[in-house]
Order: structure tokens, then C-alpha cells, then sequence
């Protein structure tokens, strides 16, 4: 049933996927079902609502940017959106999917293990934490997140994760024009400016989706981000 609606809905918005990518978004459906039994990884469960609203909506950024061969960081994956999609769709890149809760981690370890997915690597880490290791700061082609956070302190958890050169993507609602510009202060501080919106809307449904995309144009000051909390608490 999910990997039908899944290729349903990708012939609708023209993303090519193969049958070992539906057998591997089959499995990733079924576990996390199956652990939101005992764990809270999601409020969507019904079957046609997770094709949508969790997996069209994580590999849509397909339809706009290019992320052949690329590294790429997803930030506050949660229960592996936008990451795990875009992983199983896209073999020839790199992935670093973070969280702050170490079960959600783990339950992506299983994922990965039981979709072969060999290019990503799982990070136990708050955003603020993690982006002051030198093995992720400034390393990263795209840098993505669906995290529910204003955007200035989006700006400040994912930009020090970006190449100077790179990106950074935030999936929002389609009414966030308010929060991009309440975040100018922050673009320009961590070194970063905002190159375009893509605003779209879900397949058979009227919800209204945008990807907000920064590009890095500068190295972000050592300061940055600040100490775990701070950017939440007191936005740039």
C-alpha cells in the first residue's frame, strides 16, 4: 500500500524513484509504525498521510535543488525528516542526520541498518553542540532542517554547519514571510543570505509548503552558535 501511493504521488511531481527505493520507504514506514507503538517519533500514522506529509514533502526539495554527490546535514532530524527520504533517494551523497534525543538516534540506527543505507552517519548532539566540532563546522555542501524553531535560531543551529558556499534549507509553512524577514539581523551575522523561496503545495491536499534557502557567504564567528539554549531563548 505505501510504496503504491508513494509511486502515485511521485509520477504526480515528477520525481523518478525505482523499485528498491519503494521497498526501502516500505520498511522505514513499517518500523516507524511500529515504534511509535512505544516511542512518540510521530502525531501522522495513517498510511497516505506519511507519503505525503512526511516522505513527498522531505524529498520535494528534489524538484528544486540539485543534491548530486553532495554532503549533506540534516539538523534536528527527529524521526528522519527530512534526511531518511532524501538518503533513500539519493545513494551518491553523504548524510549526517542529528538529534538531541539519543532514542530517536538509535531508532535511526535500526533504520539505516534495515534499509542499507551506508551513506548516513547518526549524530547524538544538540544543534549548538554539535556545530562546535570541527569534524561538522563548515563542512557541509547543504545543510537542511524541518525542526520547529523561528528562523532566526534556524539560522544560527545550521548555517555554522554550511561550506562557505553552501546552503542552508528550512522547510516551513507557506505562510513564513513574517519569520524570514524578522530574521534579517541574523543573516547578517552569520554570515549568510537568503537566495530564494520555493513555495508548492502538497499533492491532493491545500497544505502549503515553502523552502526557505540561505546561501553561506562567509565563515560564521567562532562565537556562533551560541551556548546550548541561548539561541532559542534569545533569537539574534
Amino acid at each position: 500500500m505505501v510504496d503504491k501511493l508513494l509511486k502515485e504521488y511521485c509520477d504526480k511531481i515528477d520525481i523518478a524513484i525505482t523499485d528498491v527505493q519503494l521497498q526501502k520507504f516500505r520498511q522505514y514506514y513499517d518500523m516507524l509504525i511500529e515504534k511509535n507503538k512505544v516511542m512518540n517519533l510521530t502525531a501522522i500514522t495513517d498510511s497516505k498521510d506519511v507519503v505525503i506529509k512526511h516522505f513527498i514533502d522531505s524529498i520535494y526539495l528534489m524538484k528544486y535543488m540539485d543534491l548530486q554527490n553532495k554532503n549533506i546535514m540534516d539538523v534536528g532530524t527527529g524521526a528522519g525528516f527530512p534526511g531518511i527520504p532524501l538518503a533513500i533517494m539519493n545513494s551518491n551523497c553523504n548524510f549526517v542526520l542529528l538529534d538531541s534525543l539519543n532514542k530517536r538516534i538509535n531508532f535511526l540506527c535500526e533504520v539505516c541498518d534495515a534499509c542499507e543505507l551506508d551513506h548516513v552517519e547518526l549524530v547524538h548532539s544538540r544543534a549548538e553542540d554539535g556545530a562546535r566540532d570541527e569534524q561538522y563546522r563548515e563542512k557541509f555542501d547543504v545543510v537542511v532542517s524541518r525542526a520547529v524553531a523561528n528562523m532566526s535560531t534556524l539560522l544560527e543551529y545550521c548555517t555554522p554547519y554550511c561550506k562557505v558556499g553552501g546552503f542552508f534549507v528550512s522547510y516551513k509553512t507557506g505562510h513564513s514571510d513574517e519569520e524570514i524577514s524578522n530574521a534579517a539581523t541574523a543573516e547578517k551575522i552569520l554570515g549568510c543570505s537568503q537566495l530564494e523561496n520555493y513555495d508548492f503545495i502538497l499533492p491532493d491536499t491545500d497544505i502549503e509548503r515553502r523552502f526557505a534557502v540561505y546561501k553561506k557567504t562567509k565563515k560564521v564567528s567562532k562565537k556562533y552558535p551560541r551556548q546550548a539554549g541561548k539561541p532559542k531563548k534569545e533569537p539574534l
